[in-house]
């Protein structure tokens, strides 16, 4: 006798947490649904950045947010590379290679700390603050709650970010926590 072949599964997050409300009846969809899009969108959405970032620049989205992390930084958009491996959260081993691969780009550079002796910064130089500029701008652009026609009005959006920002501070709290 043959092995029985399992269904194709879907991908939608309503399949998901229907599944999971016929395994799991004693859990309210409520509490995990929200996780599921959330999760789903992330994913859908690094690729979009990751995409774009390697046929637009000719880097990874990781590598891209590492220059718009110094972007955000402020003149002289440099950050210290523990500061940066926090922002991003990253391990101090990936920013080192990112680093490295930015740095041969001629993206960023290393200097001196001149805060912390024996320490050094990372900087973006003109040509990597310019396409982190250009990246943000295009990127914002690509993803489908901003872009032309959006599914979100301008209010949405802004209640959409002012709820995201509310959980992102609950998770960060516990995470302090723990």
């Amino acid at each position: 006798m043959g092995r029985r072949k399992n269904p194709p599964q879907s991908n939608s997050a309503q399949e998901i947490a229907s599944s999971l409300a016929r395994e799991r009846p004693d859990l309210d969809p409520a509490d995990y649904l929200h996780i599921i899009y959330i999760r789903r969108l992330g994913r859908l959405l690094d690729r979009i950045d990751n995409q774009y970032s390697l046929e637009r620049f000719g880097i990874s989205s990781s590598d891209a947010r590492v220059l718009r992390a110094l972007r955000r930084a402020g003149e002289p958009y440099a950050l210290r590379p523990t500061e940066l491996f926090r922002r991003l959260l990253v391990t101090s081993g990936a920013i080192t290679k990112q680093v490295d691969r930015l740095a041969a780009a001629g993206l960023v550079e290393r200097g001196p700390d001149p805060s912390h002796a024996g320490g050094f910064l990372i900087r973006l130089t003109d040509r990597g603050r310019d396409m982190a500029d250009e990246s943000l701008t295009k990127l914002a652009q690509a993803f489908p709650i901003v872009g032309e026609p959006s599914p979100l009005s301008p209010r949405e959006r802004q209640k959409l970010a002012q709820l995201c920002e509310k959980m992102l501070n609950a998770v960060e709290d516990r995470m302090r926590l723990d």
